[in-house]
This record gives structure tokens, sequence and C-alpha cells, in this order.
């Protein structure tokens, strides 16, 4: 007898810089592959599939389930490693859709394009999200810096420069629910429409400005304050970009859905920024951009 096929698989997470929620409705967005992610081995067991974290102890969400067995059948133990921040805007399902997809390539010794990586890894995500954009599995499975629109045709993702600048990352301490916060978007337009196109005009500017620290920190305060305005801030989120610019930072903003999750703080002096944010009593680190994955 055989010993048991395994696989493995690893994706990075992802912080949009400047285009959340327009980008469901065809604007563009600029993201950026982060140097923090998510590994999952997969090992045949012949049991019922099962789910587990990295010590091999079971994850009972039911959630996790759903999408995990959405793609891996029974007789398989899936485990799951991440550094990543879960529900905070960091594409954590979008990091474990990409890493599930690549293990169980390997398992079975097949080979992805990167389209097929996305095609398969955003069938999991919706299991997630819903309505996803796309964008966040499609920077987890390239990494780097990318401007990314959702059209009919499918999406079109532009390779960008990688900057020289920092984010500093502060987590609020709570969950948002990316689904809900999508649906209710969705549903105040077509109200909300001129706002979601600034929006667009926004990461037209950003990434005129990709490394213009001044340029982009302003553009990234009027985008927070624009999603302050189609209703997916909190009013912890927007003290966390208040305190980081107090505390010398660019600009920052909200990263992800809102409703909780991070904000992100630009900045070229992240140990500083970070360091007089750790003084008034807030948890944060430093993200820096991925470079681009060779391979899918």
């Amino acid at each position: 007898m055989g010993s048991p096929l395994s696989g493995r698989g690893s994706a990075g997470g992802k912080l949009i810089l400047c285009g959340e929620h327009a980008v469901v409705y065809g604007h563009p967005a600029i993201a950026l592959g982060i140097d923090r992610g998510t590994r999952v081995t997969l090992r045949q067991t012949g049991e019922p599939l099962s789910v587990v974290d990295a010590d091999g102890q079971a994850l009972d969400d039911p959630r996790l389930h759903e999408a995990v067995a959405s793609l891996i059948p029974d007789g398989w133990e899936a485990r799951i490693a991440s550094d990543l921040l879960i529900g905070r805007g960091m594409g954590s399902s979008a990091a474990l859709a990409v890493a599930l997809v690549r293990a169980e390539a390997d398992a079975r010794g097949l080979s992805l394009t990167a389209e097929g990586v996305h095609e398969r890894a955003f069938v999991v995500e919706r299991k997630f999200h819903g309505n996803p954009s796309g964008i966040d599995h499609a920077v987890s499975a390239r990494g780097g810096v990318v401007r990314y629109r959702r059209t009919l045709a499918g999406p079109e993702i532009t390779p960008l420069p990688i900057p020289s600048w920092s984010l500093v990352v502060l987590d609020s301490g709570n969950e948002g629910n990316t689904a809900q916060l999508v649906a209710g978007v969705g549903s105040r337009r077509p109200g909300i429409d001129p706002l979601l196109d600034r929006i667009g005009v926004i990461v037209n500017e950003a990434e005129k400005h990709l490394d213009d620290v001044g340029a982009l920190g302003k553009l990234m305060l009027e985008n927070h304050a624009l999603l302050i305005a189609i209703g997916v801030s909190t009013p912890r989120l927007d003290d966390l970009v208040a305190t980081a610019v107090e505390c010398g930072a660019a600009g920052a903003k909200l990263a992800g859905a809102g409703g909780g999750g991070v904000v992100i703080a630009l900045t070229t002096e992240p140990d500083d920024v970070l360091a007089r944010l750790r003084a008034k009593g807030l948890h944060g680190f430093v993200c820096r951009p991925a470079p681009p994955r060779a391979q899918a």
C-alpha cells in the first residue's frame, strides 16, 4: 500500500491602498500583497474531512468548513497556519482560498496557471463573502502592487512599481462582516454613486503619485472620508486614522470592507510612527509590500 497523498500551498495576505467598495462596481482599486500570509497542508486520511489549526486542533467554524469542503472532499485533513489577522480586511479568506487551491493541485500533481488559481479560489472565497470583487484573491495569488478593475470580460490586473514606503497596521479589535457591508453599500445605491465615482478618481490619482508620500497620504485621507460617507467606517476606525496622522503618518484610512478591521498608516519612518502609537497604548505592526510571485 502506498504512502498517503499530501500537498502544500501558501499565499500572502493583502491590503487595499485605495478603492474598496467602489471596486465592486467597476471602478479601479490599488492593492498590495503583504509579507504575511497563510499556509495549508493537506494529508490523505481516509476519514471524513477535518479542518485543523497548525497544532492539529479542530477548527469548528461552520463557514470555514463549508469553504474548505467546496474544494477538498472527505478523506483529507486540511491543516491551516496563518499570521494574518482574521476578519480584519487583510485578505485572510482569500489567502486561505489561494493556499487551498495550491495545496490541492500539489497533492494531485497538477500545474495551474495564474488564471486557474484565480478562478478556483474565487469559488472558495464566495463561501465567505457572497459577492466579492475578486481583488483579494487576485492580489493574494500574485503578490506585488497592482491596479485591479472588475469587468464583464474578467479582471483587469496591471502590475505597478513596488514603492519605498511602509504601512503601519493598527487593529481596531473588531471584525467586519464583508458580506453584510458589501450588501449594505449596494442597498444605498444609486444615491451614493457619486461618492463611489469619486473613489475611482482617487485611485487614478493615487496611481500617478504612488511614490509621493505627501500626495498619496492626502488621497488616502480623502478616500477614508468617502468611506465614512458611504456608511462603512466606525468611530473607532476614525479615531485610529486621526491618531495615526497625529503620530506622524502622511495619511491613513481603513483598509477592507470596514465595520471594524484595520487602519493602515502611510509612512517612510514606520518605527518612529509605531513607537508613538504604542506610547498612546495602541497595538500595531509594520507591513511592507511583498514582491510579485514568480508563478501562480
